[in-house]
């Protein structure tokens, strides 16, 4: 058997089918029909399309007709206002009716599963802690995680294929905070929980990635091989309501871990040509993730941003962006070190995020003061940037210091159910007859990273003839002395050079690289999006009228139930010219100064439910 494989892709053209696409809102584009001559990875066509779904929460306890205020678990509403409908209620609280999920899956199968490539599916698929009387057991979520697991199994599934692991649409789940027991509490592996996830599944993880996955619960799949990856990451080991997290900085920490992981499969893909896009449950921004976590994991953006596109999330069931500023994100680090804060465990910041946790838990899905935190994210986020914006534009016209941290509504009706669909630029693939690599295989690749993780966790000695390595110690030396010029350092428990021994921290990005597609339009760049969304009122409004009507409860429900188009990112009153990090900057900076554009932009990240606080 040889050392090296050949990974070898050839491309064909194939016919367009725009009237069906304009239907959608999607714009039509050539396919290309792509195959991995490997033959393990990848048969079918490339339409420059795939779709984000997340949250979908659904509640077998859920009873149509029951009151709201008990979960919409039983007992006679109180008036009309309180009453359960067949697909749920939006901004009431309650946990998704499986019908939403049901119905939902089938309009994609029948709508827009052959208009697109793949699906990133970022997590939270058991119901909320909400109901004293019916409390979550461990068997239930590993229960509810099968059965959401084998419907998407039985929906994009390629059934005419005896390969267990070959779909028409690939799918890229990620683990969300109450697909665990208890809910947000999830340790490192290998443990009982991570073996089971792994079994439930096994057909979306490519195999010779299990012992990775039992250990991390992250993985990654090259939707187009050789050429395109999704790397879904486990947030749940930086995530501040995780009780058994605490930082990044210490080696025992599985947030630690988890970023040795990111690092090490980054640069491989790296060194293998192949773009990325980052996708998991909770958004890496300081409001989720202790700020050694988030500050960190900002930097492998920065310093990955050739071929890191940008990232997909959930949980927090909002439509919105949140810029992440990977250069600043330099500067909170050396601070941070220089005042011997970064390795620092509050206490006080543990007892706040162990109340806002129960908090959640009682409230379930109704959203609570959204408005707030929008405004919070237009004052901390884009207002600073539109302050900076022609500036920075001039030092660096891509905006390449910035990566964008995507979270998208949810199916769940805390607003109404929504979901996004994607476009990207294939315009490459459609004139590539074949592309060569030589790689060696995936299963060596991953036997010696667990290897070298291994050896980095249980040893302390810095190796310094690392020439990327001095020069990021020299980098962070500079950044020390100009910040400890400006602030008295505390007197810290570690050696004052105690992070050159981290190899959390990721190598400066190498001289000369071009902007990646998160930057420039080329090969993957994203190039716009399609917002879909289910208007819940009128969809019940529809369907009990359809019954007083004579039609049975199917007969209702298949006419009454539908997905449309909310908005488009090209759309009025903010067309955006493409999607690419350029295009989010003006645009933060159009929200923090135009107070009408920013009404329209509530509304959407609401999915035009019309809440307020």
């Amino acid at each position: 058997m040889d050392k090296w494989q050949y990974s070898t892709v050839s491309s064909e053209e194939l016919p367009i089918s725009s009237e069906r696409l304009a239907s959608l809102g999607l714009t039509p584009n050539r396919a290309v029909k792509v195959t991995d001559l490997r033959g393990n990875s990848h048969r079918g066509s490339i339409k420059g399309r795939f779709l984000q779904i997340t949250d979908l929460h659904p509640d077998l306890y859920y009873k149509e007709g029951s009151s709201i205020e008990t979960a919409c678990h039983r007992g006679e509403p109180n008036d009309k206002g309180d009453r359960a409908a067949r697909f749920g209620n939006a901004m009431m609280g309650c946990d998704g009716p499986p019908d939403l999920m049901y119905y939902t899956l089938d309009w994609i199968q029948e709508n827009l599963a052959n208009e697109i490539d793949f699906i990133i599916w970022t997590g939270d698929n058991v119901r909320h802690d909400n109901d004293r009387k019916i409390p979550r057991t461990e068997q239930q979520i590993f229960d509810m995680n099968r059965h959401v697991s084998d419907l998407f199994v039985k929906t994009f599934k390629d059934h005419d294929s005896e390969d267990p692991r070959q779909f028409k649409v690939k799918v890229i789940p990620s683990l969300g905070n109450n697909d665990v027991f208890p809910h947000n509490m999830f340790s490192p592996g290998p443990t009982l929980q991570t073996r089971e996830l792994y079994n439930i599944w096994n057909q979306f993880i490519p195999p010779e990635q299990q012992n990775t996955f039992d250990r991390y619960t992250s993985f990654f799949v090259e939707v187009i091989p050789g050429k395109l990856a999704i790397i879904s990451f486990n947030t749940l080991y930086m995530f501040k309501g995780n009780p058994l997290v605490d930082n990044c900085t210490n080696k025992k920490q599985p947030g630690y871990k988890m970023l040795l992981w990111i690092g090490y499969t980054l640069q491989e893909l790296r060194n293998r040509g192949i773009k990325v896009w980052l996708s998991g449950h909770v958004p890496p921004i300081p409001k989720n993730f202790d700020s050694s976590c988030s500050d960190k994991l900002a930097l492998w953006l920065h310093e990955y941003s050739d071929i890191i596109i940008g990232g997909f999330y959930g949980h927090m069931n909002l439509d919105h962006f949140v810029p992440i500023d990977g250069e600043q994100a330099w500067e909170d680090v050396a601070n941070a070190i220089a005042t011997s804060e970064f390795s620092e465990f509050s206490e006080q910041d543990f007892l706040a995020d162990a109340i806002a946790a129960r908090q959640i838990r009682a409230q379930g899905a109704k959203p609570v003061n959204k408005v707030n935190y929008m405004n919070n994210v237009r004052d901390s986020y884009y207002s600073e940037i539109s302050k900076k914006i022609k500036k920075l534009s001039k030092s660096d016209p891509f905006f390449e210091r910035f990566s964008m941290v995507h979270v998208s509504t949810s199916i769940i009706p805390t607003f109404n159910p929504g979901f996004r669909v994607w476009e990207y630029n294939i315009t490459d693939l459609q004139t590539q007859e074949a592309a060569v690599h030589q790689n060696q295989p995936w299963d060596l690749f991953f036997q010696n990273l667990d290897d070298e993780i291994d050896q980095i966790l249980n040893d302390s000695e810095v190796d310094e003839d690392e020439d990327d390595s001095r020069s990021l110690f020299e980098a962070l030396d500079s950044l020390l002395k100009k910040n400890k010029k400006n602030k008295k350092g505390k007197k810290g428990k570690k050696s004052k050079d105690w992070w050159k021994t981290d190899k959390t921290f990721p190598k400066i990005k190498p001289d000369g690289l071009p902007p990646g597609p998160a930057y420039e339009n080329q090969l993957f760049s994203p190039l716009r999006f399609v917002q879909y969304y289910a208007d819940l009122k009128q969809i019940n409004k529809d369907y009990l009228k359809l019954l007083k009507d004579g039609k049975s409860k199917e007969e209702a429900a298949s006419i009454a139930f539908k997905y449309q188009v909310e908005y488009t990112s090209d759309a009025e009153p903010y067309p955006m010219e493409n999607v690419l990090v350029k295009d989010y900057i003006k645009l933060a900076s159009d929200l923090s100064e135009n107070d009408k554009l920013w009404e329209v932009f509530l509304e959407r990240a609401f999915c035009s439910s019309g809440y307020k606080d």
